[in-house]
């Protein structure tokens, strides 16, 4: 395996690019290489940065150093027809593209399909919650353990099912039991999922399957002989072997990515996968030319990196070759502290407002949408956001926390499940929301003790009765509400009703918040949910969903977002805010030791609390969590081009940590000598009471338009109609035929009829016998047997021979004008009528409309409806006013209707 650094800003798709080129003309075909990355986004402009580069060299015979030898033209002409089916994809397209190749020898369907994280977990917590009902039962093995406390780490650790092939349990008993109970919930999910489903990490195992099957990993060299990997740092450990067994296999591997950028443990990537290719493989030169930073930060990056490099802290000194900056530009660094012996939330917002100046001061150099704030976590925007509103900073809000656990996401959700169920803790949630606010003595959110105190009666629904009615009223009307309505059109009423003191939910919102829970309308309308449960349902699962945002703010102005949204995006102004946020130390349900090979199998073990290993585990993920918050702070820094802007808030009695501490140990902190010139500031702000403005109220809801509220009902026929199908509508069943009676089947006599039809608008006789020969051979007797197409053919003969009698005598010839099979299509209200005119001709100054019937009945009255739009068509048509009549031809017999009858007939569908 070929392994390659590539810092941030080194061009690392442009030699990717480039080494598809050297590729192409070393004789390997465009469709013969496979390149992977992360995203779909990235995968598409790889591929289009591909293309042009084969169109550049085609056109030009050089691209960015390569020149185009003779003798290599028709390699890269072939490459240009190979694009649109070449595999640029994600890994995990990848993967499944292999499988596709192999299937059945892995006893899957070719046709698989691939599902998504959430609902994954969905399908395993139901078989989790089925377990725990089986167990329930004396006879079942898990019966009498308390299974229902091990719910929160068997969901971790199924996330975490990309980390190894298999996990087994560190010492101690406790270890051993739940990872019995996690491998039947597992095998009982594998087996929901049979052979025509994938989840991501089912995917990967899959694929590892494949690798060891001799037969399929066959058909993968036969179709892929190189395969590149980009952004490699931040591949599972799954995936590495994945690679890994392809590159053993003889398959030419080459990758590269950035240990330094390695920030997506919560992903289950893991930097000692790239660790390993860097060991094992062969190295290739580093990128170490950098075209995105200017001189200054070229400086501090690199000094950043030795600094920790040095230590071990993060990565190492191979992982951090210095890089050399090729941009003039001069370009600035400043460092603020803010210092005081105060709370931290008092200190970061006045770190805010200084952030928020020095921003409006530098926007007379750079327009502020160019500019992007960083952050560690979504609880430090409040404050940029109220600093950014007093100063008038403009901004834009990229991506918040997950937006199905935004506030105004899960009050609609506790609101409907109080309403269904008015117990428990979505009770709790809707009290504590504006839907819990009473309307006596004037609207105000209840106490948190007020709260409590109804929860803790005997029966909290009385409770509420007595000390809040409008508030029981208000709920007692949303359960009576939503019940009587379709889940849509719940939600919608639980936003816009007047319910609180004349006020809708969404005037308590701020703009924000509206385009969050705008968007989830929109987000169910295309499918909505069949029921009030399955609609709970789906919003507890998304609300799993990790990598939903907030909906992007429109507009323009100050990008704030994510360190984690931020990777592979750069703007010539960066800021990083709130250096001094430490790290979130929530202790996991459980934590994994190292892994290691059992045979070929990936192997990792687990350690719950109080079991023997659990300190040592969790001390090593600590460890891990420490060196990747710092790679998220390189991360942060290098995605400015021009102008870095580093704030932190610092309280002197306190211990400096995080990214704070290593501006300190780098001399940067806030206890060095301050400095101001041109392309470096280090400045101390003495705390400072600032008086930031709330948020501005969201503006007056204007009144709706006339029609805003209008309710839309079926129509009554479809857009397109046809009199036929209106018949069958009003028309009782017809009676089954009964053969023993001597009844003919409905089948044969829509043969008769259609082919008589059809032989008389091309004015074909009975007595010819090639005409007759090309009417037998229609489809329409292609179902009948050669006795029962002879029976078919005798009537239909029959038939024709009494129409061509009355040709000439009740049905005028020759014409002067003659239609056959005349198509119309009437509007009227909502709905086109189209149908077919069997004959419409003239004769002299006199139209004639026929319809040709082979009915064994005379009844007229049955037709009226269908003649009529065909009357009322011509009419409007063509102006005309043409004779209607209906020819029987078992009878011989031609009726003229009489038109105030057909009119008559049309009022049933008239608007």
């Amino acid at each position: 395996m070929k392994v390659r650094v590539a810092s941030a800003g080194t061009g690392k798709t442009s030699a990717l690019v480039r080494r598809y080129l050297e590729l192409i003309a070393s004789g390997t075909p465009l469709r013969r290489i496979a390149g992977v990355t992360f995203t779909h986004k990235a995968a598409d402009e790889l591929r289009v940065r591909v293309g042009l580069a084969i169109a550049e060299v085609l056109q030009n015979g050089r691209y960015q150093g390569y020149e185009l030898l003779p003798k290599d033209r028709r390699a890269f002409e072939e490459a240009q027809r190979e694009l649109p089916g070449a595999i640029l994809s994600t890994i995990h397209s990848f993967m499944a593209h292999c499988l596709r190749l192999s299937a059945p020898l892995l006893h899957l369907d070719p046709d698989f399909v691939v599902l998504g994280e959430w609902e994954a977990r969905a399908l395993f917590e139901e078989e989790w919650k089925t377990l725990c009902y089986l167990a329930r039962d004396p006879a079942h093995p898990f019966y009498g353990r308390d299974l229902e406390a091990w719910e929160e780490p068997l969901l971790y650790l199924f996330g975490r099912r990309s980390l190894a092939e298999t996990f087994e349990p560190a010492q101690g008993e406790a270890n051993a039991e739940f990872l019995e109970v996690y491998k039947a919930v597992y095998g009982a999910y594998q087996a929901r999922l049979g052979a025509a489903l994938l989840p991501l990490a089912e995917l990967e195992q899959k694929a590892l399957e494949l690798v060891r099957h001799p037969g399929a990993l066959e058909r993968v060299q036969e179709r892929v002989k190189v395969l590149l990997v980009d952004e490699y740092q931040d591949v599972n450990p799954l995936q590495g072997a994945f690679f890994g067994a392809l590159r053993r296999a003889g398959l030419a591997v080459e990758v590269v990515g950035d240990p330094k950028q390695s920030i997506y443990a919560f992903r289950n990537a893991d930097v000692e996968v790239f660790r390993q290719a860097l060991q094992e493989g062969e190295r290739l030169p580093p990128l170490q030319k950098t075209y995105r930073h200017s001189r200054v930060l070229v400086r501090f990056l690199n000094r950043l990196t030795q600094h920790l490099a040095e230590q071990g802290r993060g990565f190492g000194p191979e992982e951090a070759p210095p890089v050399e900056g090729v941009r003039p530009e001069q370009g600035r660094l400043e460092v603020h502290w803010v210092v005081g012996e105060r709370p931290l939330e008092a200190l970061r917002a006045y770190e805010a407002w200084v952030l928020a100046e020095r921003l409006r001061a530098l926007s007379v150099e750079v327009p502020f949408s160019q500019m992007a704030v960083l952050v560690r976590a979504y609880g430090s925007v409040p404050f940029l956001e109220r600093a950014f509103q007093t100063t008038g900073v403009p901004y834009v809000l990229l991506q918040g926390r997950g937006y199905y656990e935004r506030v105004e996401v899960r009050d609609l959700y506790h609101a409907l499940k109080a309403a269904l169920d008015p117990r428990g803790l979505s009770l709790a949630a809707f009290l504590r929301s504006p839907f819990g606010q009473p309307e006596e003595g004037g609207l105000r959110p209840l106490t948190l003790s007020e709260v409590e105190g109804l929860l803790r009666s005997s029966d909290p629904l009385q409770a509420l009765g007595q000390r809040f009615p409008s508030i029981h009223r208000r709920l007692l009307r949303i359960g009576e509400e939503i019940r009587n309505r379709a889940p849509l059109e719940a939600l919608q009423f639980l936003l816009r009703a007047p319910l609180i003191g004349g006020r809708a939910y969404q005037d308590f919102l701020e703009p924000r918040a509206r385009e969050n829970v705008d968007a989830l309308l929109f987000y169910f309308a295309p499918r909505p949910p069949v029921s009030l449960e399955g609609l709970l349902e789906r919003l507890e699962h998304l609300s799993h969903q990790a990598d939903a945002g907030d909906v992007p703010q429109s507009g323009e102005g100050v990008q704030v977002l994510t360190v984690h949204r931020a990777k592979g995006l750069e703007w010539r102004l960066v800021a990083v805010f709130d250096l001094g946020r430490g790290l979130d130390r929530r202790e996991a349900p459980l934590y994994l030791g190292g892994r290691d090979l059992q045979g070929e199998r990936l192997v990792q073990r687990l350690a719950l609390p109080e079991t023997p290993l659990f300190e040592e585990y969790k001390a090593r993920a600590r460890r891990l969590e420490e060196e990747e918050s710092l790679r998220l702070f390189y991360v942060a820094a290098s995605r400015a081009r021009d102008v870095l802007v580093l704030t932190g808030s610092v309280n002197p009695t306190r211990r400096v940590e995080g990214w704070a501490g290593v501006l300190e140990e780098m001399g940067l902190g806030h206890q060095s000598r301050p400095y101001d010139q041109s392309s470096f500031c280090l400045r101390t702000w003495p705390f400072q009471e600032v008086e930031l403005e709330p948020p501005p109220a969201p503006p007056k809801r204007p009144s709706p338009s006339p029609w805003a509220e209008r309710r839309f009902g079926f129509e009554p026929f479809p857009p397109i109609f046809s009199p036929s199908a209106y018949k069958r509508l009003e028309a009782e069943p017809l009676p089954l035929p009964d053969p023993a009676e001597g009844e003919e089947p409905l089948g044969g006599a829509r043969a008769v009829g259609t082919l008589v039809h059809y032989a008389i608008g091309q004015n074909w006789h009975p007595g010819r016998p090639d005409e007759m020969a090309n009417l037998e051979a229609q489809e329409v007797m292609f179902p009948y047997d050669p006795e029962e197409r002879e029976a078919i053919m005798a009537e239909v003969r029959e038939l024709l021979v009494r129409y061509h009698a009355l040709l000439g005598e009740a049905l005028p010839w020759p014409r002067d004008e003659d239609y056959a099979e005349f198509a119309v299509a009437l509007p009227i209200g909502s709905t086109i009528w189209q149908g077919v005119i069997d004959r419409l001709y003239r004769v002299g100054e006199r139209w004639y409309l026929e319809d040709y019937k082979t009915d064994h009945e005379l009844q007229p009255e049955r037709y009226h409806f269908q003649l009529g739009l065909y009357l009322e068509a011509v009419r409007r048509a063509w102006g005309l006013e043409p004779e209607v009549r209906l020819v029987y031809l078992r009878f011989g017999r031609v009726l003229t209707l009489d038109k105030s009858l057909l009119e008559a007939a049309l009022k049933a569908i008239r608007p």
